[in-house]
């Protein structure tokens, strides 16, 4: 089991309007507060400074929406599709992400604080130049993720699939992916100082970077 880190919960309260996308779509400043979306779509859609706090969004599509500086704060995402949504410089705040999809996201340069994302589907996310911090990823596809120059505290990657994954220009230090898989990843060496890797992993990185091992 990967090291644990501590991530605090989306605080929601305990009854919840319903609401249906039209009330964010409709809304001069956009902006979402205390409601429930079950089964909702908002595709291919752009909205800017969007706010979303103390939501819960069941079964919703987002895919292909663009999401100008978002502020997302104690949000609880079940089964959505965020397929190709751009999150770009968002802010991103005790939210949980479950069973969802988001293939292709932008997360470019986002802020990420205290976010779990438990089994999603999360092949060819770009996390490139983002902060992370008390982040986990538990059950997840990360295929073809990119998180170069990444600014990584307190983040626990448990049970992962990084097959293809870009790790270039930022630095595991601190962190456990002895549970994770691949078949091939892009780790330079100066990345792995520090990290917790299994012994099946050290073997394949000793010969990745040129060095014999004898039985």
């Amino acid at each position: 089991m990967a090291a644990k880190v501590k991530v605090l919960v989306p605080q929601l309260p305990s009854g919840l309007d319903e609401f249906d996308f039209s009330d964010l779509l409709d809304s001069e400043d956009q902006e979402m507060v205390n409601g429930l979306v079950s089964g909702g779509q908002m595709e291919y859609e752009v909205l800017e400074k969007c706010i979303l706090a103390k939501m819960r969004f069941r079964g919703c599509s987002f895919s292909n929406t663009r999401f100008e500086r978002m502020d997302m704060t104690d949000v609880v995402l079940e089964n959505c599709d965020l397929s190709n949504a751009v999150l770009e410089k968002g802010v991103i705040h005790r939210v949980h992400f479950k069973d969802c999809k988001l293939t292709g996201v932008n997360l470019s340069k986002a802020n990420l604080g205290h976010v779990t994302f438990e089994n999603c589907v999360m092949n060819l996310v770009d996390l490139v130049e983002a902060s992370l911090k008390q982040v986990k990823m538990i059950d997840c596809s990360l295929q073809n993720a990119n998180f170069y120059g990444c600014k990584f505290k307190g983040v626990q990657l448990d049970a992962c699939n990084l097959s293809e994954t870009d790790f270039t220009e930022t630095s595991l230090k601190g962190m456990d992916i002895s549970t994770c898989t691949y078949e091939r990843i892009n780790i330079p060496v100066s990345a792995l100082a520090g990290c917790t890797v299994s012994p099946e992993q050290a073997i394949g990185f000793a010969r990745l970077f040129g060095v014999k091992v004898k039985y």
